[in-house]
């Protein structure tokens, strides 16, 4: 499979799969090419099997994708509605949430990521308004006093009405908290991150983005190499710099609210925001066959597995459901051990697996091979 509209050039995501918006190119074993959903709708028994199409219809229910952050710009502050969610924003405004699918996604790091993810706890999120006193007049002294309050079982009530206030402001009075924003944080010692990204992203967003406060109470979460990243629905994040693998529902829905020239949803984000203190999303793959780690998730759309770099030869058992591989590195041959038949992926490279159709042999040379199915 090849990407639907991919250019010779730096890309920014890199899709695989069937969705509307950019299907994925694929060869057919007669030579012919078609878009991925076009091919699944032609083909339903064939390369989804009845196990799929039962329960999502004739698609594939997951999406996989390179994203590759640009550390001067990141990426919005957004959330993914759940589905019921998804279908009303769907209804009302299409040409903003162009499916009517949920977006549960887990990213895994290939280089350092970092991202925004969640908002901070009650204490951190004290020490910010501690910090920078005059926030208190933007955000509010109520929600502030409800902060300093220290009832634990309001934490998430409590950092969801501070998010909310940042987006309440109007244009005027979020030039002037982020004019305060540049003054205070360079003195503000202990929120030397929090000044880092500021510095950064106001290059490049202006002080007329409200979404440089709202970053200030999001918790800031660093991955190394290989580690996870889970993102439920209504979990506000925004990733900052880095390269990683992701997989999700076969969904397009993001609810922005900042950090972006693009479309805001202040309205629905701040309607439907989990702020609960509480949020684990940080995954360490677990040792899983054949070589592969898996990404232990509880989205019933995908099943994410990597077989490391390295120069490795396993294999891919029989299942009842399609399987992507996708090589990232040098090359990856899958031979079907039914057919003899064999396929070579070079970097970027990515490979439908019918449904039962056996096991198929893996060699790769200095690639990682990802690998997603349906999940059970």
């Amino acid at each position: 499979m090849m990407p639907g509209h991919a250019e010779d050039a730096r890309l920014a995501e890199f899709w695989i799969g069937g969705h509307d918006k950019a299907p994925s190119m694929v060869e057919l074993p007669d030579g012919t090419m078609l878009p991925l959903n076009e091919a699944l709708l032609r083909y339903p028994h064939a390369l989804l099997g009845d196990c799929v199409t039962t329960r999502f219809g004739n698609t594939l229910p997951f999406l996989l994708k390179i994203l590759s952050v640009n550390r001067e710009y990141g990426l919005s502050i957004q959330l993914h509605p759940t589905k019921s969610k998804a279908e009303e924003l769907h209804q009302r405004a299409p040409q903003h949430y162009p499916d009517t699918n949920h977006k549960p996604e887990v990213g895994i790091a290939l280089t350092p990521v970092s991202l925004l993810y969640g908002l901070k706890d009650r204490e951190a999120l004290s020490l910010v308004c501690a910090s920078l006193p005059e926030l208190e007049r933007f955000l509010g002294g109520e929600v502030v006093t409800r902060l300093r309050g220290g009832d634990e079982g309001a934490d998430g009530a409590v950092a969801k009405a501070l998010f909310a206030s940042c987006f309440a402001l109007d244009h005027a009075q979020i030039e002037a908290c982020n004019e305060y924003l540049a003054r205070a944080l360079p003195l503000a010692t202990q929120l030397a991150e929090e000044f880092a990204l500021f510095s950064r992203l106001s290059n490049k967003y202006g002080k007329g983005d409200s979404g440089l406060l709202a970053m200030l109470l999001m918790r800031q979460v660093h991955l190394a190499p290989g580690q996870a990243i889970f993102i439920a629905a209504n979990v506000p994040h925004a990733y900052l710099e880095g390269d990683l693998i992701e997989c999700m529902a076969c969904s397009d829905n993001v609810v922005r609210a900042g950090l972006t020239p693009k479309y805001k949803d202040v309205e629905t984000l701040v309607e439907v925001v989990d702020c609960s203190p509480s949020l684990g999303g940080v995954r360490t793959p677990v040792q899983g066959e054949g070589g592969f780690t898996v990404v232990e998730t509880p989205t019933e759309e995908f099943l994410l597995q990597i077989l490391p770099k390295s120069s490795s030869h396993t294999a891919i058992p029989a299942s009842e459901f399609p399987v992507v591989v996708l090589c990232v590195g040098t090359s990856a041959t899958v031979t079907s051990r039914a057919t003899g038949r064999g396929i070579e992926l070079l970097d970027g490279g990515a490979a439908l697996l019918p449904p039962d159709t056996g096991t198929y042999e893996v060699v790769t040379s200095e690639a990682m091979l990802v690998s997603v199915t349906v999940g059970r």
